[in-house]
């Protein structure tokens, strides 16, 4: 696998978040958190009222990038628009709701795993061997956490807990032999 730029470099190259603009584009996932594999790729949620038009933006805009493909698919129960291509060595996929982007289960996940990684950097070391076993990001945290139930929805009723709480949480579940 050729040796892939910083995610910061790849997204700054297309001027993505520049032409994602009208969309309200939102970088989440692995590599902003910094626990990415070698197989991570890039994630940019969005936000459109309708969904057509954004597919139709992003075939302009991007149609002509390596392997690109858009589909549409159901994510929480919510039709969604799925883009995919490469760049710079990093797969990179535009998700788009007609929800905002703040209530997105993809956004809303990714803050929480940054808060609980502010709380305790090491988690992320957990997360990431997790991650190279072959786990997608919320079970491996859900996981380590010890959170019953749906990895996605267990980690979303983290949401509103304050930074204590978050902190016993994390302290009593890694902290047991």
């Amino acid at each position: 696998m050729m040796e892939r730029p910083p995610y910061t470099a790849a997204i700054d190259r297309l001027d993505l978040l520049d032409r994602l603009a009208d969309f309200d584009p939102v970088t989440i996932g692995t590599p902003p958190l910094g626990i990415a594999t070698e197989t991570s790729d890039i994630d940019v949620a969005c936000f459109s009222e309708n969904l057509e038009r954004f597919r139709t933006f992003a075939v302009r805009e991007f149609g002509d990038i390596e392997g690109f493909a858009a589909r549409t698919s159901v994510h929480a129960g919510m039709q969604a628009i799925v883009v995919s291509f490469q760049s710079s060595g990093w797969e990179i996929e535009l998700f788009c709701q007609a929800l905002r982007t703040a209530e997105q289960w993809g956004v809303r996940h990714f803050r929480i795993e940054k808060r609980l990684m502010e709380i305790e950097p090491l988690l992320g070391n957990e997360v990431l061997n997790l991650k190279r076993l072959g786990l997608k990001t919320e079970p491996a945290f859900a996981q380590i956490l010890q959170l019953p139930g749906n990895p996605y929805e267990a980690m979303l009723d983290l949401e509103n807990q304050t930074d204590e709480e978050l902190r016993k949480l994390i302290f009593n579940r890694i902290s047991e032999p």
